[in-house]
């Protein structure tokens, strides 16, 4: 069983809320479910993001860069991700769940820190609403142990 703290308990909650929310409103719209980020910041403030996936494969925005930009347009460069949970609809339990692409994780080790945790979430739709049938929590550091730190000054 994992552990989590308040903070990421409260995270999940919100997460939970807000996808079942976004998504009442998606298929009102003649939308589909979609990947999901939400973020807890150092300040303890909470930011969203979605999937935007236009039918140019080069424009698509992650949902995780969204809830960063977010975070950085209403706080500042210096914040950091104490926090994120990124949420994906799958239609079964799958084995492992979806974890962030090269980019995001780059992002979310540029933005948080080591100990960043990183908490993945199934979802799937019932007949009237969604479960939430498998959590794992990382940190981001596990994810991306090896992550590019550009050096100040090589090249010029």
């Amino acid at each position: 069983m994992t552990k989590f703290t308040l903070s990421e308990k409260r995270l999940i909650e919100h997460a939970e809320r807000s996808i079942v929310t976004y998504n009442k409103i998606r298929k009102a719209n003649g939308g589909i479910d979609t990947l999901y980020a939400f973020i807890m910041s150092d300040s303890g403030k909470v930011y969203d993001g979605a999937c935007f996936e236009p039918n140019i494969n080069h424009a698509t925005v992650c949902g995780e860069r969204h809830a960063i930009t977010n975070m950085v347009l209403k706080e500042s460069y210096k914040s950091r991700i104490t926090s994120v949970v990124i949420a994906d609809p799958v239609p079964r339990i799958q084995k492992k769940s979806t974890p962030p692409c090269g980019t995001c994780r780059h992002l979310i080790w540029e933005f948080g820190m080591p100990t960043t945790t990183v908490i993945l979430i199934q979802y799937i739709q019932q007949k009237k609403s969604w479960i939430f049938p498998k959590i794992e929590k990382y940190t981001i550091k596990k994810l991306y142990p090896t992550p590019y730190e550009p050096v100040k000054g090589l090249w010029g």
